[in-house]
């Protein structure tokens, strides 16, 4: 009784000391579910501190040799290359690729000899084998080959590279920030090649849900959700290996104004800002995506490249568009490459 009798005279005594106890009751308190005032559990506050994890430490810088020669990255959503040899994952009716459709992807992506490939819409293992050997058959060996599926989503995010993989942090199943229940629909590819003088490049691809739904609004709101956790993600990744080049890239299917597309641009809190490349063709055209039911061209697709690549290329990389005529192209989208140092 005496202590508590000392406790509030100083209470009394040092405002500023009552007001630290006060604090400290109610972060204990909402660390563990409970209302302040009323000791009750509060599920909200709870799933508020589940959704906000502790951010690990910062890791030990990677040292990368200096830029060297260009190292050429494509990428390409080849529009459901889907083949029969591989297993179905879903229930939903697919077209198979044509052998002409196929032949044109291979042609396209031998056109720009690329040292690696991220690929869009791939069916699965068979599918980026089948792909591989037409572009073996142009001169184009790829060695290393990655395909990243997912249960119950039949496209695919895959890589192809003749440099070698150093590391795989590809994640199939990676829920959506704040939710228990949902994930990023297509996954994250997440792949670390090899450079012949030692560079390294961390390559990060996606596929965000589509507009085309039943739901516009739900799908809005699910794009931007994948957008965010890619963001947490990146930031969280540069964290862990500090100074290494990184590149991403996706059909975000979005424009570059757009909620989904900048917060990646920003980053979490500024602190892992990417910066999204312009990429044109030779017309000055920067379009991706022609959507033939309305007759409409749109930049849907994107690469972005952090603080420390922008700085080997010394502000942005050379990059394109690969021309293609809409109504006779393999797919609904145009490729886009860069020179990476």
């Amino acid at each position: 009784m005496d202590w508590c009798a000392a406790m509030v005279k100083r209470m009394l005594k040092h405002p500023d000391f009552l007001l630290f106890i006060l604090a400290a009751t109610s972060l204990v308190c909402l660390g563990r579910g409970l209302s302040p005032s009323s000791g009750e559990w509060n599920e909200g506050a709870a799933e508020a501190v589940a959704a906000e994890p502790p951010e690990k430490p910062a890791g030990k810088r990677v040292k990368v040799p200096a830029p060297g020669e260009p190292v050429r990255f494509l990428m390409f959503n080849v529009q459901n290359y889907f083949v029969p040899e591989d297993a179905r994952r879903s229930t939903y009716r697919i077209n198979y690729k044509s052998r002409e459709k196929k032949e044109a992807v291979a042609d396209l992506i031998a056109s720009r000899k690329p040292d690696v490939v991220g690929l869009i819409e791939m069916g699965g293992t068979e599918a980026l084998n089948d792909l591989a050997v037409r572009l073996e058959k142009r001169g184009l060996s790829y060695q290393e080959r990655f395909v990243l599926e997912r249960p119950g989503e039949e496209r695919a995010l895959a890589v192809l590279s003749r440099l070698p993989l150093a590391r795989n942090d590809s994640k199939a199943n990676y829920p959506l920030y704040g939710e228990r229940n949902r994930c990023m629909l297509r996954g994250i590819l997440d792949v670390t090649v090899k450079a012949e003088d030692g560079r390294l490049f961390r390559i990060v691809g996606v596929h965000l849900k589509s507009k085309v739904s039943d739901d516009q609004a739900a799908a809005d709101s699910l794009r931007r959700r994948e957008a965010d956790t890619l963001a947490r993600y990146l930031h969280q990744a540069q964290r862990e290996r500090p100074g290494l080049p990184m590149l991403v890239f996706g059909d975000f299917n979005d424009t570059p104004s757009s909620p989904a597309v900048q917060t990646v641009a920003r980053g979490v809190n500024g602190k892992s800002a990417m910066t999204r490349l312009s990429p044109e063709d030779g017309s000055g055209a920067g379009w991706t995506l022609y959507y033939r039911n309305e007759d409409t061209y749109s930049a849907f697709d994107h690469i972005f490249i952090n603080k420390t690549l922008s700085s080997r290329v010394k502000g942005r990389p050379l990059s394109g568009v690969v021309e293609t005529e809409p109504k006779n192209s393999p797919s609904d989208h145009r490729a886009l490459w860069c020179e990476l140092k």
